[in-house]
């Protein structure tokens, strides 16, 4: 709604700017030779639009840049763009009665329907469980929570998950297994060692595998390192006894083709009369939601302060202008202008400062961006996590180019509306007795 009226309001401004170009030419030209008058005075209020023109663009492509990299993290830390699951995953607390059965044939048919198979980067299954972990050798054991994957679409769908030591999963390879490096120190297990894992399978029964340790990774985030366990999803299939998957992550080539492809593969879901219901990335993080709400609450607080600033300044301005221009406003009206003129004359002042404050603060985001990124902002770990990252000003958003030009350019027309209604209800007799 608030970016609706926003361009109604552009939209109007426009034709305004446009009508006077057309029909009020001297008029237009008195409105851009008067901020030259009082060149101290315009320059003020110029640059006071700029530095909270600078500031929203500064902020608004920092979050921006937050809010894609942490995107990628999560969709990119075995999440995908989609989730498949049985919707009784949502109702149960027992996983084992939730599964989405015959894997293999559901994966088959997507891959294979025209529709949806344009925009997959890569389809895997993961089959989750719990259970205990043990490294007889060091007698040490611990909980943990496991996750049975595909190797091969593993790699992209955990691309932001580090290697410490050894390897990721192997395709060939079924009785190996990767540790998350918080479980591996409580272990005190090394590469190529073996742990014993202990599980109750799908069928209540108990199920037991030795495996041996293939590769120690981080994900950033320590509560998941301290209990994380992967091994192949055949493995754990085997483990679990069963067939079937906890849920099907996809990732898509773009993921502006989200809504798109969420709608066809409902669509598909339906014609085929699966038990299937569908999550999208964002539903199920929460950390995202929260970060995100967080960032854009302090994102408008800064653009409500810039445009009450801007407001006062641009009415300060004019309303000084108004008492020093009394009786030149006065000689115009006892000229034949009437208080339409006017009006339209100081309004046109206002749209212009606001105009140039709004090219000033893009030229001067891009400047001062590209000076930050040179070397970016070194971004101490989010909380829960043991990693920081290299923040940077992400400018390639025309959102954010519209956000800084036009916010200027809208308070200052809205500032001056008063003022300049104040100017056209002068009373030509006194205001010729004005000192």
């Amino acid at each position: 709604m608030i970016a609706t009226g926003s361009l109604i309001a552009a939209a109007l401004i426009s034709g305004f700017v446009v009508y006077c170009l057309l029909c009020s030419r001297e008029i237009a030209l008195f409105a851009l030779l008067n901020l030259f008058r009082h060149k101290r005075r315009s320059f003020s209020t110029l640059m006071a639009i700029v530095i909270g023109g600078v500031a929203i663009f500064s902020w608004g492509g920092f979050i921006h840049h937050a809010f894609w990299i942490l995107k990628e993290q999560t969709v990119r830390m075995n999440v995908g763009h989609i989730q498949l699951y049985n919707p009784l995953w949502f109702q149960t607390s027992n996983k084992n009665l939730s599964l989405i059965n015959d894997y293999q044939t559901l994966k088959a048919e997507i891959e294979s329907h025209p529709d949806l198979a344009a925009y997959i980067a890569t389809l895997s299954g993961q089959l989750e469980f719990t259970g205990i972990i043990s490294h007889y050798e060091n007698e040490t054991s611990s909980y943990f929570s496991g996750v049975g994957i595909e190797p091969v679409p593993a790699l992209k769908l955990g691309a932001f998950e580090r290697m410490l030591s050894g390897s990721d999963l192997s395709r060939v390879r079924k009785e190996e297994m990767t540790l998350g490096n918080g479980l591996a120190t409580t272990l005190n297990a090394h590469y190529a060692d073996w742990l014993d894992l202990m599980v109750v399978n799908s069928r209540g029964g108990q199920g037991a595998i030795s495996l041996k340790l293939r590769g120690i990774f981080s994900s950033g985030i320590k509560d998941y390192d301290d209990v994380a366990i992967k091994v192949p999803l055949v493995t754990a299939q085997r483990m679990m006894d069963t067939r079937g998957v906890s849920k099907v992550l996809i990732l898509l080539k773009d993921d502006a083709d989200l809504p798109l492809f969420r709608a066809k593969l409902q669509q598909f879901i339906n014609e085929k009369n699966l038990p299937l219901t569908i999550r999208s990335w964002k539903e199920i993080s929460l950390f995202y939601q929260q970060v995100e709400s967080l960032l854009s609450g302090i994102y408008l607080f800064i653009q409500v302060m810039v445009a009450v600033i801007v407001i006062f300044m641009i009415s300060n301005a004019m309303a000084m202008n108004i008492v020093e221009r009394t009786r030149e406003i006065t000689t115009l009206r006892a000229i034949g202008l009437k208080p339409t003129h006017i009006i339209r004359l100081f309004l046109l002042e206002g749209i212009v400062i606001g105009v140039l404050g709004g090219a000033g603060s893009l030229l001067a985001g891009f400047a001062l961006a590209g000076i930050v990124n040179l070397q970016g902002i070194a971004m101490p770990p989010s909380p829960g996590q043991t990693h920081g990252y290299t923040a940077f000003i992400k400018t390639d958003s025309v959102e954010l180019w519209a956000v800084t030009f036009l916010l200027p350019v809208l308070t200052s027309a809205l500032a001056t509306i008063l003022p300049s209604l104040r100017a056209s209800r002068l009373n030509i007799a006194d205001a010729f007795k004005f000192s």
